[in-house]
């Protein structure tokens, strides 16, 4: 690739030398800053029949950078005084998951984990948006080496304001959009092409538990109508139970995020959606910490018990390995002590699958996405015998190990091809190659 004739130092590590033509500004002087916000949720007015879409964290990882729709909208009742995000402004993560994006394609909101970024009215004729969308990757990378953990992950905002934004001649700008837009859109056919192979093999997994949990093995046994629709038949000599005389449930919570003393220096892993989607569903390690001073009265969730997403992303589910705690988001399920040398473990785990679909389509979305908890107190377990259980968890094993590694390439190659994604649009757009 071709090269600028000269360049000029910005004295900024993370973006080194740019074109000796290209301006830079501070962040606060290009855009103007909005804090994201949850309207109220006992109001159950803002959020009955809303046409205001309002965006989560869970909205780009399922739906993409450029957001029109969203999973959950509010009434024009919920909006504050200063108004909706404007279309074409952005959303910046700087809570929580620091340093994800968005352009927003319509008017619309997004909660408090996101904070929102327009262009300055003095500047829309000097910054081409599409252009500047590229830019934020540059200044996601910044986010997250400059955020503080001592309670909550969260990016230091002056810093933030005070960030460094190398700014070409717009016709340059449009020039680097046309050519990131060429070579993003390339990689990303190809993600798109390993994540529907991660989508195929992730149903193919989810068909073979499904069929193992609730028919076992053998396929000569004799089958007796279960009497639950999405369960269907089962086995003869199999149990069926209601959850709540398998398991006791205790709500996950968040401790008091006013109360430093609960999250500095904690030793007490807690978990979050995020822990599952980044580390697995055998959990040991987080990326939050508490301390015992956090803990309620009910003690730690115990190692061996399951937390199952019971509220916002519904469905979700993992094994603790160690005693540990999660957000409000779980209920936290644990074999009864009657039960202990009845059920294994590791084929509750199993089984989960099957009550994470169920789960799904047991949701009251009306104010908030919610598990109806007494549908799924009495929605139904079929138990083999322990020796069957066994049995079947060998089998699953084996079968889901092959899928996962499968997955797990797929991922990794998608992380990859990221990667190169990241450093394709850093090099456009600081400079260090020339587009044109």
């Amino acid at each position: 690739m071709k090269r600028y004739d000269e360049y000029k130092p910005t004295g900024i590590e993370w973006i080194g030398k740019i074109p000796q033509h290209w301006e830079t500004k501070r962040l606060r002087f290009v855009c103007e800053f909005r804090n994201g916000y949850t309207p109220s949720k006992q109001n159950a007015d803002f959020w009955t029949d809303g046409t205001i879409p309002w965006y989560r964290m869970e909205d780009i990882r399922d739906t993409g950078r450029f957001l029109k729709e969203a999973k959950q909208y509010v009434t024009e009742e919920a909006v504050k005084g200063a108004g909706m995000f404007d279309a074409g402004s952005f959303i910046l993560a700087t809570t929580a998951t620091i340093g994800e994006h968005a352009m927003l394609i319509v008017d619309s909101l997004a909660n408090q984990q996101f904070t929102n970024l327009k262009i300055r009215k003095s500047l829309v004729y000097k910054v081409c948006g599409k252009w500047f969308f590229y830019y934020l990757f540059l200044i996601d990378d910044f986010c997250k080496t400059s955020t503080r953990t001592a309670t909550f992950p969260a990016m230091n905002m002056e810093d933030l304001r005070n960030c460094c934004v190398a700014i070409p001649p717009i016709e340059e700008q449009e020039a680097i959009v046309k050519y990131l837009d060429g070579k993003c859109g390339s990689i990303d056919a190809v993600i798109a092409t390993q994540e529907r192979r991660i989508a195929l093999l992730s149903e193919l997994k989810q068909s073979i538990i499904t069929e193992a949990v609730t028919r076992g093995i053998n396929p000569n046994a004799p089958l007796k109508d279960s009497g639950i629709e999405w369960i269907g038949k089962i086995p003869q000599h199999w149990e069926a139970k209601r959850l709540r005389f398998v398991c006791e449930f205790r709500n996950g919570y968040t401790p008091s995020k006013q109360n430093a003393d609960f999250w500095t220096d904690g030793t007490i892993p807690w978990y979050r959606m995020e822990d599952i989607r980044d580390t697995g569903r055998f959990l040991k390690e987080a990326k939050q910490y508490v301390t015992e001073e956090a803990v309620k009265g009910a003690g730690m969730f115990d190692a061996g018990s399951f937390i199952l997403a019971t509220t916002a992303t519904i469905g979700e589910h993992a094994m603790l390995i160690v005693d540990s705690l999660a957000n409000q988001q779980f209920t936290n399920l644990k074999i009864r002590k009657s039960l202990v040398y009845k059920v294994c473990g590791k084929w509750f785990f199993y089984y989960l699958f099957l009550i994470d679909d169920f789960c799904k389509t047991s949701t009251r979305t009306a104010t908030f996405p919610a598990m109806n908890m007494e549908d799924l107190r009495n929605c139904c377990v079929a138990i083999p015998p322990i020796e069957e259980q066994e049995a079947i968890v060998k089998y699953l094993d084996g079968k889901c190990g092959s899928i996962d590694a499968s997955i797990a390439k797929a991922k990794r190659e998608i992380e990859l091809l990221r990667e190169f994604k990241q450093s394709v649009i850093t090099e456009a757009v600081t400079g260090k190659i020339k587009v044109y």
